[in-house]
């Protein structure tokens, strides 16, 4: 167990009864999540109406497969590539609550890419887990074809899962990729799942199709890291929020440590203050400490 002390798993892997905010709501828990919609939404609609940035609706795949891009017309052709991957535990959230992370980026002469995809029980694990490769070999191929000058990855929860398989796809991340990609960027991750295959809360009816068979090969944790070499240029952050759950940041200091062992430049940081969720809505403020931590990535 990553919390020995837990006496509830269900609770350990459920990071909204572990705000520190709402508190003096009947149930923070639904308050925290509630808030997170609402000030996510507000946030996209924002940048189109009020901040003069515009978008490109694209796809990659059927469904939900798309991409949607974000720039201003300060926005050169060779403009730096952001990519943000969200989360919900494949099963929740959509891009309408993934672009709070955009505006400041765009001023700071990024364009932003936020994907969607596919949701669980539409799809299983595996099989979202293969359709997001096939997004990343578009993305790449995105990035070839409009001579972007460098990638960033990002990925937040459900999505920091999904991400970690691009230090997995030889097939598709060349090693001329891999130089593209500034650095990879793990928020309140989850990458064992061993734990919560059998919970209900997380798992009802076993919507992600885990089972024995299975759960190692979509535990980015347990994976055989083989291929290092060609990320020798790529800095890698595993972070976690300092109010979420003893087992989230335990499985995300414990991940960097595996990274860390294979040879990666990995390093862990936990974030004072924010919990699962203003981790991601603070994004959305150019001065706050989530920004500031994404600004200095480009300067390291």
């Amino acid at each position: 167990m990553y919390n020995p002390r837990c006496k509830d798993l269900d609770r350990d892997y459920f990071p909204s009864y572990h705000t520190t905010r709402f508190q003096d709501q009947p149930e923070p828990n639904l308050a925290v999540l509630e808030h997170f919609v609402r000030v996510t939404k507000q946030h996209g609609r924002e940048l189109t109406e009020k901040q003069g940035i515009s978008v490109d609706h694209l796809r990659y795949g059927e469904g939900r497969q798309l991409v949607d891009v974000f720039y201003n017309e300060k926005t050169t052709n060779q403009a730096p590539l952001f990519v943000f991957v969200h989360g919900g535990y494949w099963q929740e959230m959509d891009m309408s609550m993934s672009c709070s992370i955009v505006g400041p980026l765009v001023r700071r002469g990024y364009r932003v890419a936020v994907m969607d995809y596919n949701l669980c029980p539409q799809v299983t694990l595996e099989e979202l887990m293969t359709q997001f490769t096939h997004f990343l070999n578009w993305i790449f191929d995105y990035t070839e074809m409009t001579k972007v000058s460098a990638v960033t990855f990002a990925g937040h929860s459900a999505g920091a899962h999904l991400l970690a398989q691009i230090l997995m796809r030889q097939n598709v991340i060349t090693a001329q990729r891999s130089k593209m990609v500034w650095a990879l960027v793990f928020l309140c991750g989850v990458y064992d799942l061993r734990e919560l295959a059998n919970l209900e809360s997380v798992n009802p009816k076993n919507i992600l199709g885990l089972n024995e068979r299975n759960i190692e090969s979509v535990s980015p944790m347990l994976w055989e890291y083989t291929d290092v070499t060609v990320w020798n240029s790529t800095k890698i952050y595993v972070v976690a929020a300092e109010h979420d759950s003893p087992t989230f940041i335990e499985q995300s200091r414990h991940y960097a440590d595996v990274l860390r062992k294979k040879g990666y430049k990995a390093s862990f940081s936990l974030f004072k203050g924010y919990d699962h969720f203003d981790i991601i809505e603070e994004t959305a403020i150019d001065d706050s400490d989530v920004s500031r931590f994404l600004r200095n990535i480009e300067i390291e």
